[in-house]
């Protein structure tokens, strides 16, 4: 891969104490720390400590969709009882719908990656690589597609499967999902896209977690670990450029249904 995370590991300037994606020099900046505190507000931002594994998530909501605090607080206790820690940034502008739609559509390119995507049109460059961006949106509002976004992969890669709307999609530090009503559809969303940053699905019936059967809302022990171990993955600016992603490939090529879909 070009550039992205193995640029900023061959570069001697670069110092990241816990491989957490965060560069050490940024954590002891109080000018970069002052101006997330002023974003995201002090009741959600606590500050970046050098040789502590931090982990943000900054998530962007689009119209009516949101995520339940209860939510926020689960996913936030169970990445620190994991040993990572993370913090929920809810980004303070709201954007309206209509004018997401008309710039973005549903469609996860147009969202993610594309050159006039959501992510490079909107997303501030300065949390673009410290922090892994959730979009959360209305999704579509025609049944029989309610709350999904459409994927050209899963229509043109697995044989039109679901005529290619699904839940959300992840694309290396950045991802969406579509909002659900369920609190616990929505902690396995999120969590199921957030892991994506390191892990790809598992077809293993005796993973239960998210990546797996989804049963439990959780990750398996192994699992913890391989995240923990790929935290940098924050700092790839081609967020995985999707066409080298091995889960990519893993999930589209054998047009085999998926529980990202």
């Amino acid at each position: 891969m070009v550039g992205g995370v193995a640029t900023y590991k061959h570069d001697r300037t670069y110092e990241d104490q816990s491989s957490d994606g965060i560069p050490t020099e940024l954590k002891r900046s109080e000018t970069f720390q002052d101006r997330l505190t002023e974003l995201f507000g002090s009741e959600s931002f606590e500050g970046l400590e050098p040789g502590r594994l931090d982990f943000l998530v900054d998530v962007r909501y689009v119209g009516d969709a949101t995520i339940d605090d209860s939510v926020k607080r689960y996913l936030e206790t169970l990445f620190r009882d994991n040993g990572i820690y993370m913090q929920w940034l809810d980004h303070p502008e709201r954007i309206d719908e209509q004018r997401f739609l008309s710039a973005y559509g549903n469609d996860v390119r147009s969202i993610l990656w594309s050159k006039q995507s959501f992510y490079v049109q909107e997303v501030e460059s300065d949390l673009k690589n410290v922090a892994l961006q959730l979009v959360v949106v209305p999704g579509r509002r025609e049944s029989p597609h309610e709350g999904r976004v459409y994927c050209h992969f899963s229509d043109y890669l697995r044989n039109g499967w679901n005529n290619g709307w699904i839940n959300g999609m992840n694309t290396g530090n950045r991802a969406v999902i579509g909002y659900r009503d369920s609190y616990r559809e929505q902690a396995r969303l999120a969590l199921h896209e957030i892991a994506h940053l390191v892990l790809c699905h598992d077809e293993n019936p005796s993973n239960l977690g998210v990546m797996g059967t989804q049963e439990r809302v959780d990750l398996t022990p192994s699992e913890w670990s391989r995240f923990r171990n790929g935290l940098d993955a924050v700092r790839d600016t081609t967020g995985y450029d999707i066409a080298l992603r091995r889960c990519s490939w893993s999930e589209y090529i054998p047009l085999e249904r998926t529980c990202c879909g």
